[in-house]
């Protein structure tokens, strides 16, 4: 009798559909009727079908698919539990021989789905690489910047060894030149002699240390140099600059 009905209200469509057809009476909710799409779509024999609800077909039973429209990733539950993803058209007809009816086309989206996600994934693992390149690359760059920072403080320290190195042995010859001064005659000789010492050691001690900490900061298998309290003001302030520089505009 359903096949009956099916045929009569719906004629070649019902069996030539490429699509899963299931006639349902509005009044009990109760499948009347399915083509061979349904056996195939659901891995069940269409009588196990009959005189079910759709909501006993469906996997997830959260969704109300009784009003007309259509309905993208439903979940139904095949012969062997597992879902399978359709997308279902749902629609009303009063015919007045055989009654109130809904009428449920459901086409197999499941390796649609699938494949959305999968290229989903694949997006989602081919940004997180891209960022990672993009650190990479800003890393790579800022080590280079302090690289290159680093070799250009160095050989100004360089640099400035001779000169300091001679300032401070003429700072030595002075003060000896000084003390054979006679006391009497002096005067502020010592205390200005004493003063341009106290300046060129400090000078080449800082000039020093930097050429150290160069020399550190290029060997793994050296020591820390801990740096006077001047310089590592000057060494945090010059870092700072530097991190400004490298951060990407916003």
């Amino acid at each position: 009798m359903a096949d009956l009905i099916a045929k009569a209200v719906f004629g070649l469509l019902f069996d030539s559909s490429t699509e899963a057809i299931f006639i349902v009476d509005r009044a009990t909710a109760q499948i009347m009727s399915a083509n061979l799409r349904v056996a195939d779509l659901l891995s069940l024999d269409v009588d196990a079908v009959i005189g079910q609800t759709m909501e006993d077909l469906a996997y997830e039973k959260t969704r109300d698919l009784t009003a007309p429209g259509h309905y993208e990733d439903v979940a139904l539950t095949r012969g062997d539990d597992y879902p399978i993803y359709v997308s279902l058209d749902v629609a009303h007809v009063d015919v007045p021989t055989h009654g109130s009816l809904a009428v449920y086309m459901a086409r197999d989206t499941s390796e649609r789905r699938l494949l959305e996600h999968e290229l989903v994934a694949k997006h989602s693992a081919l940004y997180a690489a891209y960022a990672e390149l993009e650190a990479r690359n800003r890393e790579i760059a800022e080590l280079s910047f302090r690289a290159a920072a680093g070799e250009l403080v160095a050989g100004i320290a360089h640099h400035l060894n001779n000169p300091v190195g001679a300032l401070s042995s003429i700072v030595r010859r002075l003060a000896n030149h000084v003390a054979k001064v006679p006391p009497e005659h002096r005067g502020d000789l010592d205390r200005m002699a004493s003063r341009i010492g106290e300046i060129a050691a400090r000078i080449e001690s800082n000039v020093g240390a930097i050429v150290k900490a160069s020399r550190s900061a290029s060997s793994d298998k050296s020591p820390p140099v801990e740096l006077p309290a001047d310089l590592k003001q000057i060494a945090a302030a010059f870092t700072t600059h530097l991190d400004d520089t490298t951060k990407e505009p916003s």
